[in-house]
């Protein structure tokens, strides 16, 4: 029986019971804060049990996408554990309880699946008697079947930690005595994989507060779990989880692209990078990506230790990303029963590719400084890599403390792991140094809707000859915050013009830094406060267009789409969000085009200021960057397109932004992007001096503007025609220039060439190594110049290569300059920073002994 069937079958079985077959909700749990991902069926169904929400059913049966981190480490060693998994159950809200809810589980087990009811045990909490005696008197279970377990066997819940909880009964299956610890007293709930935990009944009767206190549930009920990997793992009579048609398929995939076949030694590498493949795929399809927070961090976690798993069983990297292979077989496998994931078919791959290319080009720095502290760890007879060098390694060259211990593993070596805690605490800790008393009382700010307001100079402090920061309450000058720079202007005092050039916080305070040409004693002192009213609206211009625009993303990309960052300057902006791949240009006028038509729609932009931040919420509000804002936050409305939590300044009308142009867009992180953007005069210049150079080029081509496109297609094939003439050239010199290579007698008669060659394409270089390849001990280093950095192609001939390698010569010299290498034994390539040749030589030398 399929997976597939498997799941039908038990959805049909308690449809037939008037159960509503509930889809699968997210693996990002809505209004959850206690979950990072759905860890359980019941998740979904968390508010029906605390009666938060009216009814929509009392019965309901799911197949839930579910992530658990739980037993990371037991992956791909123990037959039975992954960390994502797909939970069946059944749910009950103020419904039926634990009468039916066994008598169906055993039903379905027994008599639908025909499962060997000699081979199933059962378990109760060692309180619940009624459950028992369903299990012996109803069903007819002999005692010495039914055992009776403590809390952390059969009490389950809550997820999270709050919510719905209560006693619980699980199915378990006899695996048999080879999957068992050989102890007299094995019996379900022992630590060995014998008894496989199948099918766990949860009775929800009490209601978990934060602060531990079980109250009694609104809607007492029921709700179960059976894995379907392990339920087909049984059911298709597999040793793993991994042989049955859930994982197989992968495996196979994986053993293909890597040209490596699977076995007892290797198999836990292939067993886990299934797993998290699988973990990988359905997160990024559900709008998680990955990063170093929260969900994130997870992914990048994951997707990591499986290449650090491919070095500790295969004892190399590999020399590119591979794993973005396989997202496109698993959502070709899946997406019958989850059709959500079809759109990430074109998507989870780029994004598994960058994060891939990413970490294999950091890796390997990291790994030869690993190696070199467990050396000198070794060397000293210790046990124990201390919290400092884990430290070290974690801030210097990115790696993981999961990682690490991961690594450690195959070492038999311990990690302080409290002693890089603390070295982790003392580096976020903050050092201020406060050297001048900052005034108690708040200050004000005005300048949501005053440009210019008398005000008394508060704090009044010298910072260089010419330069003073001077604090202002109350202040019509936004402080640089949130992405939107400070403002500048003047103060005036008894008729003298003081500029203000910059606006900040500093230990959460406003201040101006002004300049005086001549020093006068303002502390204390009445003054009139002027913002630069142009340079201000500039700024809103900008604002307001970022607001526009982040909507606009999320019409043309995705709803996925969230802010990951922004700069608001004047006239011009930065907008970072996450997506896994550049925008097209078609994506990107569509987004201009509707800025645009908001532009001309002139719409009002409503400002709420002080809004208790849970109002904020009620109103849908977008919050970005929470930690930042305090118990009340302000709301910019512009119309029923854009409502988001903002405090900085912004226009009255969108009408007032008059131009908007995208002049950028590029990748600044693995599944980043950033738009860079000009609005208002900013936008205006910028095409002004588009066609300005429109008519340079125009004059120097001596041609029309209707003509222009002609010409330069022309100039084109004349380069191109150019070029073909080149390599012909080439063709016809490089055996001349092959007979002429020539290098130096080094260690037993073999000839080092090392030449640099940037006047050859890479791919010409290429050939002069195959006009190599009869020759004999000959080790050939080519180089080219290619945007300030070397590339090199390097052969060794047939002779040498039980000796040197090609592969190994790249991979050291791609290190030495800063960059990487890779390849085949007779010939690999690789790249770096600039460094003389002579150097290089030197180093080379070294390497061969000479």
């Amino acid at each position: 029986m399929k997976a597939q069937d498997l799941r039908i079958s038990f959805l049909n079985f308690y449809k037939e019971r008037d159960h509503t077959v509930v889809p699968s909700s997210s693996l990002v749990p809505r209004d959850d804060p206690t979950l990072l991902f759905t860890t359980a069926g019941m998740v979904q169904f968390k508010p029906l049990y605390a009666g938060i929400k009216p009814l929509p059913y009392k019965r309901a049966t799911s197949c839930q996408k579910c992530l658990r981190l739980t037993d990371l480490e037991k992956v791909g060693f123990s037959p039975k554990y992954c960390t994502f998994f797909e939970m069946l159950g059944n749910f009950s809200f103020g419904d039926y309880f634990k009468k039916e809810a066994l008598i169906w589980a055993w039903e379905y087990l027994t008599e639908i699946l025909k499962l060997d009811k000699k081979r199933l045990y059962v378990s109760v909490f060692k309180e619940d008697d009624e459950a028992y005696d369903i299990w012996h008197k109803i069903i007819g279970l002999e005692e010495n079947r039914i055992y009776r377990l403590g809390e952390e066997d059969n009490f389950w819940g809550p997820a999270g930690g709050v919510g719905a909880c209560g006693p619980s009964s699980e199915i378990y299956y006899d695996l048999g005595e080879e999957f068992g610890c050989g102890k007299e007293e094995c019996a379900p709930g022992c630590s060995c994989d014998r008894f496989l935990e199948l099918y766990n009944i949860v009775f929800p009767m009490y209601d978990q507060q934060p602060d531990g206190q079980r109250l009694p549930l609104k809607n007492r009920g029921i709700d179960t779990g059976m894995g379907l990997e392990r339920l087909a793992m049984v059911i298709q009579n597999k040793k793993t989880i991994f042989e049955t048609d859930l994982f197989d398929f992968i495996v196979k995939k994986l053993e293909k692209i890597l040209n490596i076949e699977k076995s007892d030694e290797n198999k836990p590498f292939f067993y886990v990078t299934s797993d998290h493949l699988r973990a990988l795929t359905f997160a990024i399809c559900d709008g998680v990506l990955p990063s170093n927070e929260e969900r994130g961090y997870v992914l990048r976690l994951l997707l990591r230790r499986t290449l650090i798993l491919y070095y500790k069983f295969l004892k190399e990297f590999p020399q590119g990303p591979f794993l973005y292979q396989i997202p496109s077989e698993i959502i070709y496998h899946y997406s019958d029963f989850y059709p959500e994931l079809k759109e990430g078919i074109n998507k989870v791959p780029l994004i598994i590719k960058e994060e891939e290319e990413r970490f294999l080009f950091t890796i390997k720095k990291a790994i030869f400084k690993w190696e070199e502290v467990i050396s000198e760890i070794k060397r000293k007879g210790e046990k124990v890599i201390s919290g400092e060098k884990l430290f070290f390694l974690h801030d210097t060259f990115g790696l993981n403390i999961e990682i690490m211990e991961e690594l450690a593993k195959s070492e038999n070596l311990l990690l302080d792991i409290e002693g890089f805690k603390k070295k982790i605490e003392e580096r976020k800790r903050e050092r201020i140094s406060v050297s001048r008393e900052i005034p108690k009382e708040n200050v004000e700010f005005c300048g949501y809707d005053k440009l210019e307001v008398e005000s008394e100079v508060i704090s009044l402090k010298k910072i260089s000859p010419l330069e003073y920061e001077i604090i202002l309450n109350p202040t019509p000058f936004y402080s640089e915050k949130g992405g939107q720079i400070g403002d500048t202007g003047k103060i005036i005092y008894e008729n003298l013009e003081i500029p203000v050039i910059d606006s900040y916080y500093q230990y959460q305070v406003p201040v101006h830094k002004i300049k005086m040409e001549k020093e006068i004693d303002l502390l204390g002192k009445k003054v009139l406060a002027v913002v630069d009213k142009e340079r201000r609206y500039e700024i809103m211009r900008a604002h307001t267009t970022t607001h526009l625009l982040h909507k606009a993303l999320k019409l043309v990309l995705g709803e996925e789409v969230r802010q990951e960052g922004s700069l608001v300057d004047v006239g011009r902006l930065h907008f970072d969000f996450n997506f896994y791949r550049s925008l097209k240009e078609e994506e990107i006028l569509e987004i201009e085009k509707i800025i645009f038509q908001k532009i001309l729609q002139n719409i009002r932009v409503e400002k709420y200021y002080n809004l208790p931040l849970a109002k904020a919420k009620e109103m849908g509000a977008i919050a970005l960057f929470l930690e930042e804002y305090g118990e009340y936050v302000n709301v910019i409305k512009i119309g029923d397109f854009s409502l988001e939590v903002c405090g900085g300044t912004h226009l009255d009308y969108t009408g007032e932004i008059g131009l908007f142009k995208i002049v950028n867009e590029t990748s600044i992180a693995a599944g980043i992007r950033r738009i860079e953007g000009y609005c208002g005069k900013k936008a205006f210049e910028y095409l002004l001096l588009k066609d300005e150079r429109l008519k340079e080029l125009r004059k120097e081509l001596q041609v029309s503007e209707e003509n222009l496109l002609k010409k330069i297609r022309e100039i084109v094939e004349n380069l191109k025609e150019e070029e073909k003439k080149r390599k012909k050239i080439v063709e016809k010199y490089l055996p001349m220039l092959v007979n002429n290579l020539s290098g130096k007698k080094i260690l037993e008669d073999i000839e080092l060439i090392i030449e640099d060659y940037s006047f050859l394409e890479k791919e010409e270089i290429r050939r002069i190594c195959d006009y190599l390849k009869d020759k004999e001990k000959k080790i050939a280093i080519l180089f080219r110049r290619e945007n300030e950095n070397w590339e090199f192609v390097i052969f060794v001939s047939k002779d040498l290569r039980e000796k040197i390698k090609a592969k190994d010569l790249a991979k050291k010299l791609g290190e030495f300059l800063e960059g990487g290498g890779g390849g085949r034994e007779d010939l690999a390539e690789g790249g770096g920073k600039i460094r003389k040749l002579s150097e290089i030589k030197d180093f080379i030398k070294k390497l061969i002994n000479y």
